[in-house]
C-alpha cells in the first residue's frame, strides 16, 4: 500500500515538472511497450533470420520488393489512418468507412503499377523477381485496408486492447513465419508468407472493428486531413524508398542487402518510438490550440529529444557487440549502422507533425513534408550512384537531422490562438 502511495507521489510530481499526463502516458506506453517486445520478436523473425539464413542475394531481391511495394504505397492513401484517429477521437466515427470507400477507389492503381513493374523485371530474365513482384500486385488492395483497426482503436484510445491484438497478430505472425523459412527459402514463397499472413491476421481485426463502429458524425472535414496527409505521403514513398531502387540498379541486390542489415535495428528502434508516440494525435486532437498548450507540447518535443540522444548513445556503445552477434555473415556493418542510427535524433519530430494534424495546420505539414522529400530525393540521386550504400546513408541521415527543425511545435503571427 505504501508503495502505491508512494508511486502515486511520483506520479503527480513528474506531471507537474514536465507538464505530461505521466499516468496516460504510461499506461499507453506500458501497453505498447509490451506490444512493441512482441513487435520485436516479429521482426526477429521476419527481417532478422532473413538476414542470417537468406543468401545475400536473396535478401537484396525481397528488399527490392518491399521497396517497389512501398513507393506504390501512394495509392494505399495512408494518410487516411490520421483521419480515422482524429475523426473518432472527436465523435465522428462515420470517418472510417469514408476513409475505406476512398482507399479501395486508389489501391488497385497500386496492383496495376506492381504488375507492371513485374513485367519490367520479367523482361530483364529475373523471373523470381517478376513473380514476387507480382504476388504483392494481387496483395497490395487488401493489404492496404486490413491496417484500418489500429487508427480505430488509437482514436477511442482503446490502447489495452489496440496492444493485445497487436501482441496475438505478432506472435502468430512470427510462428508462421519461421516455421515457413524453415521449410522453404525461396523468394516467392517467402513474399507469399510476408504478405499473406498479415493480410489474414490484420484483416480479420479490421473486420471486426467496422462490424461494432457506430455509425455518427460527419466526415468531411477529416477527410480533407487524411486527402492533405495521402498527397504528402506520395513524396514520402518516393523519397523513403528510391535510394533502396538505386541501389537495386547501380550496385545490385547485394549491395541493397549489406544497406538492409545496417538499417535494421535503427529503423526498429524508430518503428518502436512511432508506435509509442500514437497516442499523441488522439490526445492533441482534444485540446484548444492557444499560446499554453503550444509552451506544454515543446516542452514535450525537448524532452523527446532528450531521450533520443540517450537512446541513440546507448546504441552506439553497444552495437560494436550486437551486430556481429546477430549478423555474423555481414562483419562491415558496424559502421555504418551506428552513423545511420545519428539519423534517429530526428524522432521527436512525429510530436511537431501530430501537433500540426490535430489543429489542422496543413501549410505546415506541407512545408515539412516537402523539404524532408526534396533533401530525400535529390541527395539520394547524387549520392547513391558514386558511393552506394554509404551514399544512401548519409543521405537519410542528412534528411532527418536537417528536418528536425521545421517540426517545431509552435503557433506563428497568423494562426488562430484561443486564449484561456
Amino acid at each position: 500500500m505504501e508503495w502505491r502511495q508512494r508511486r502515486a507521489e511520483l506520479a503527480d510530481w513528474l506531471t507537474n515538472i514536465l507538464k505530461l499526463d505521466v499516468r496516460f502516458y504510461g499506461k499507453s506506453f506500458s501497453w505498447l511497450s509490451l506490444g512493441h517486445v512482441t513487435g520485436v520478436v516479429r521482426g526477429v523473425a521476419t527481417t532478422f533470420l532473413m538476414a542470417r539464413w537468406l543468401a545475400p542475394e536473396t535478401l537484396g531481391q525481397f528488399r527490392y520488393v518491399i521497396a517497389m511495394f512501398g513507393i506504390v504505397g501512394v495509392f494505399s492513401l495512408t494518410g487516411m489512418n490520421s483521419s480515422v484517429i482524429r475523426g473518432v477521437a472527436q465523435g465522428d466515427t462515420v470517418v472510417a468507412r469514408a476513409a475505406l470507400k476512398r482507399i479501395l477507389q486508389f489501391a488497385p492503381i497500386g496492383s496495376l503499377v506492381l504488375a507492371l513493374a513485374a513485367l519490367e523485371r520479367y523482361v530483364h530474365a529475373e523471373p523470381s523477381v517478376a513473380a514476387a513482384l507480382f504476388i504483392a500486385a494481387i496483395a497490395f488492395t487488401p493489404y492496404s485496408v486490413s491496417g484500418l483497426y489500429g487508427p480505430i482503436l488509437t482514436g477511442f484510445e482503446k490502447i489495452k486492447e489496440l496492444s493485445r491484438v497487436a501482441i496475438l497478430n505478432n506472435l502468430l505472425y512470427a510462428l508462421m513465419f519461421v516455421i515457413v523459412l524453415m521449410n522453404d527459402r525461396s523468394l516467392i514463397t517467402i513474399t507469399i508468407a510476408y504478405f499473406g499472413f498479415d493480410i489474414l491476421f490484420r484483416g480479420s481485426l479490421t473486420l471486426r472493428e467496422f462490424h461494432r463502429l457506430p455509425q455518427k458524425g460527419s466526415a468531411d472535414a477529416h477527410m480533407s486531413l487524411g486527402h492533405h496527409m495521402s498527397g504528402i505521403g506520395v513524396m514520402q514513398s518516393i523519397a523513403m524508398n528510391i535510394n533502396q531502387i538505386l541501389l537495386q540498379r547501380f550496385w545490385g541486390y547485394s549491395t541493397l542487402a549489406s544497406f538492409s542489415v545496417a538499417s535494421v535495428i535503427p529503423e526498429q528502434i524508430k518503428n518502436a518510438c512511432n508506435s509509442l508516440s500514437g497516442t499523441f494525435l488522439q490526445r492533441l486532437s482534444r485540446h484548444t490550440q492557444n499560446e499554453k498548450y503550444a509552451k506544454a507540447t515543446q516542452r514535450h518535443f525537448w524532452i523527446a529529444v532528450a531521450g533520443t540522444a540517450a537512446l541513440v548513445l546507448g546504441y552506439i556503445v553497444s552495437v560494436p557487440l550486437l551486430m556481429p552477434i546477430l549478423f555474423p555473415q555481414y562483419p562491415d556493418a558496424v559502421i555504418p549502422s551506428i552513423v545511420y542510427t545519428i539519423g534517429l535524433i530526428g524522432i521527436p519530430s512525429v510530436i511537431g507533425l501530430y501537433y500540426f494534424q490535430a489543429h489542422n495546420n496543413i501549410k505546415r505539414l506541407w512545408r515539412f513534408y516537402t523539404w524532408n522529400s526534396a533533401i530525400q530525393l535529390v541527395s539520394s540521386i547524387i549520392l547513391v550512384p558514386i558511393f552506394g550504400s554509404w551514399g544512401a546513408i548519409w543521405s537519410r541521415v542528412a534528411t532527418r537531422i536537417t528536418s528536425l527543425p521545421l517540426s517545431y511545435p509552435s503557433i506563428s503571427a497568423k494562426e488562430p490562438s484561443k486564449k484561456e
